[in-house]
C-alpha cells in the first residue's frame, strides 16, 4: 500500500508540480516579471543610422537616464520608468499589428527624441555625470528594476504614455494639441511646474525678422491682414489655432516655425518688436516631468503621480 501511495505522489509531482517548478526557476519568483521585459527589443539608433537589438531593461535605463535628471526624487524616476516602459510596449504592440514607422528602418522604436523617447548610452551618461556616475546610475537602475513589468492600461489596452518636460501649470489635452480626443490624455492641473527652470522663456524679434521667418514657412501671408490675430486657446492656455498674416495655422505649427518651447505663448508688440513670452516646455500632453518631481517631493508615490496625469488608467504587470 505504501509503495502504491509513493508511486501516486511521484506521478503527481512529475505531471503537476515539476512543470510549475521549472517555470518558477526560469521566469523568476518575483511579482511583475514579464516575458517581454526579459527579452530584447530592436532599436533604430538615429545617431549611428543602424538598428540594434537591446536588452529591454538596459534600454529603459538609458531612456530614463536621458529623459529625467538623476537628482529627481525616486518616485518621480519610477513614474518615468513606468511611462517609458508603457511607451515602449505600445510600440511593440503596434509592430505586432504590422504598424511600423518608416523612419524606424524596421525597428520597434528609435532614439530620436523628437519622434520617440530620448536615449543615451550608459557610457555617455556616466561620462557626463563624472564623480556621481555610480550613485546616479544605481538610482536610475533601481527605478527601472523595482517597477519591472509594470505598464499603464486603459480599458485593458496599453496606453500611449506621452510625457513632456514642464507644463504651464495645467497639462494640455490630446485633442487640443493633436486633434484626437484620447480619454486618458485630458487636461489636468499640474502643481509645482512654476518651480521648473524651464517654466518661462522669451523670444523677441524685430517686426521684420518676424515677417521674414513667417514668409519663409507660411504660404500666402498678407501683412495687410495684420501680424497675428484670431488666437484660439485651449483651457490650459496653449494656442490651438491663430492667424499669421491672415493665414490660419495650428499652434503647434507656430511653435515649430519660431522654435518656441511650447504653444502657451503670449504675443505682444513693444517698440516695434514682437515679444513672445512662453510658459512650459514641450507639447504639454500627459505627464509633466518637473510636475512629477514636485509631487514626489510632496510625498506622492509613483502610482499616484501617474494616475494624476493619465486619467482613468490602471497600472498592471505584463
Amino acid at each position: 500500500m505504501k509503495k502504491i501511495l509513493l508511486v501516486v505522489v511521484i506521478i503527481i509531482f512529475i505531471t503537476l508540480l515539476l512543470p510549475l517548478a521549472i517555470v518558477w526557476l526560469i521566469g523568476g519568483s518575483g511579482e511583475g516579471q514579464s516575458p517581454i521585459e526579459s527579452g530584447t527589443v530592436s532599436v533604430y539608433v538615429s545617431e549611428e543610422d543602424c538598428v540594434k537589438d537591446m536588452d529591454i531593461n538596459e534600454y529603459l535605463k538609458c531612456v530614463v537616464a536621458a529623459e529625467m535628471p538623476a537628482d529627481f526624487e525616486e518616485e518621480a524616476l519610477k513614474a518615468q520608468a513606468v511611462a517609458a516602459r508603457t511607451y515602449l510596449y505600445s510600440h511593440i504592440a503596434e509592430k505586432d499589428k504590422g504598424n511600423i514607422a518608416e523612419s524606424h528602418n524596421g525597428a520597434v522604436i528609435c532614439t530620436d527624441s523628437t519622434h520617440c523617447q530620448a536615449y543615451i548610452s550608459e557610457d555617455k551618461r556616466r561620462e557626463s555625470w563624472g564623480a556621481g556616475a555610480d550613485e546616479n546610475w544605481n538610482k536610475i537602475s533601481t527605478a527601472v528594476d523595482e517597477t519591472t513589468g509594470q505598464i499603464m492600461t486603459y480599458n485593458d489596452e496599453i496606453i500611449s504614455a506621452v510625457f513632456h518636460s514642464t507644463s504651464s501649470g495645467i497639462t494640455e489635452s490630446a485633442v487640443d494639441v493633436w486633434g484626437a480626443d484620447v480619454p486618458y490624455l485630458q487636461s489636468v492641473a499640474s502643481a509645482g511646474d512654476e518651480e521648473s527652470p524651464k517654466y518661462h522663456s522669451e523670444l523677441t524679434l524685430s517686426e521684420q525678422e518676424f515677417k521674414n521667418i513667417a514668409e519663409e514657412k507660411i504660404d500666402g501671408v498678407d501683412w495687410n491682414n495684420g501680424l497675428v490675430s484670431n488666437i484660439n486657446r485651449s483651457n490650459a492656455g496653449g494656442i490651438v489655432t491663430l492667424d499669421v498674416g491672415g493665414v490660419n495655422i495650428k499652434g503647434t505649427e507656430f511653435r515649430n516655425i519660431f522654435s518656441l518651447r511650447s504653444t502657451n505663448v503670449e504675443i505682444s508688440q513693444e517698440n516695434g518688436d514682437i515679444k513672445m513670452s512662453v510658459k512650459g516646455f514641450g507639447h504639454g500632453v500627459g505627464m509633466s516631468q518637473y510636475g512629477a518631481d514636485y509631487l514626489a517631493r510632496q510625498g506622492k508615490t509613483y502610482k499616484e503621480i501617474l494616475k494624476t496625469y493619465y486619467t482613468g488608467v490602471e497600472i498592471e504587470n505584463r
